[in-house]
């Protein structure tokens, strides 16, 4: 039987059968491809002096950021548990101290020490009074924003807004009191101290507002012009408590200057000695007159 697609199919069936022969060759003997423009450049990018004396400097510069935020801030975790370590006892004990520090006679830092006398690192709050602590500075802060609201309240002034009002004007006084401090600090070429320590001295001053705050708004009418002289003898205790407490920061023992390479002439002492003065009275009363009104 004659069959019309015989021939053509005929001539098809070796061309495919050289096609796939063809396939087959390249698959088992690649051939190599030639590098992209793109890919080259790339390459010739990351091979360039210029490109790793830039990426040295930049490891460079993330390696002193990253030391200044250790010694700055340190462990955000490890220094918040640090300064959140306190007991019912040291509050009490803390506050009181806030308002009558005279009795207190050992204002030294306690360092804890190992086995072979070594010291290590100061001791919490919950162990010793002299050390900082945040939780008094927050809850105060707190405080005072609450019961500044319900003073106001009661005289039917209160309205919502005054709770933001408030506290942007608190925390931007609180704001400028640590960077006079940090500034203070780094003008005298003082010893590097954690911020921590800075907001929880500058957050102290809260306790002796709400004092004032109360004996005002409660006694204010019974009181008198007397007032007056408790706002002077709160602002004259929160001074000594300052002056005694930052003198580990502004004015080193001998026993740590040398451990904190701290060692001040006698001229540096005296401006330091009037630096710690204007600014645990002048700046923390002016702060005292202004929140307390």
């Amino acid at each position: 039987m004659y069959n019309p697609y015989g021939t053509e199919f005929n001539q098809q069936q070796p061309q495919s059968q050289q096609q796939q022969q063809q396939q087959l060759h390249h698959l088992q003997h690649p051939q190599p491809h030639s590098i992209p423009n793109q890919q080259q450049n790339q390459f010739n990018f990351l091979n360039d002096p210029a490109t790793a004396l830039a990426s040295q400097f930049a490891r460079s510069g993330f390696q002193q950021s990253n030391q200044y935020l250790q010694e700055n801030f340190g462990s955000f975790s490890g220094d918040i548990k640090y300064y959140f370590q306190v007991s019912n006892s040291y509050v009490f004990k803390k506050v009181l101290l806030i308002l009558m520090p005279y009795r207190h006679k050992d204002w030294n830092r306690l360092l804890s020490t190992t086995e072979t006398g070594q010291q290590q690192q100061y001791l919490p709050a919950s162990i010793d009074l002299n050390a900082p602590d945040l939780y008094i500075p927050l809850m105060s802060f707190v405080t005072y924003i609450l019961l500044w609201a319900a003073f106001q309240g009661l005289k039917g002034d209160f309205h919502p807004q005054l709770f933001g009002y408030l506290a942007s004007q608190t925390l931007a006084f609180s704001i400028l009191d640590v960077f006079i401090f940090k500034i203070g600090l780094y003008l005298l070429n003082c010893s590097q101290s954690k911020i921590y320590d800075i907001i929880s001295f500058a957050g102290y001053k809260y306790v002796s507002i709400i004092v004032l705050l109360c004996l005002k708004h409660l006694f204010g009418s019974i009181l008198g012009k007397f007032y007056y002289l408790f706002v002077i003898l709160l602002i004259i205790n929160l001074s000594i408590f300052l002056m005694r407490s930052l003198r580990f920061i502004i004015l080193p023992s001998n026993s740590t200057s040398s451990s904190m390479n701290d060692n001040i002439t006698s001229k540096q002492r005296k401006i330091r000695i009037q630096f710690l003065f204007i600014y645990s009275v002048i700046i923390q009363g002016l702060i005292i007159l202004y929140m307390s009104k």
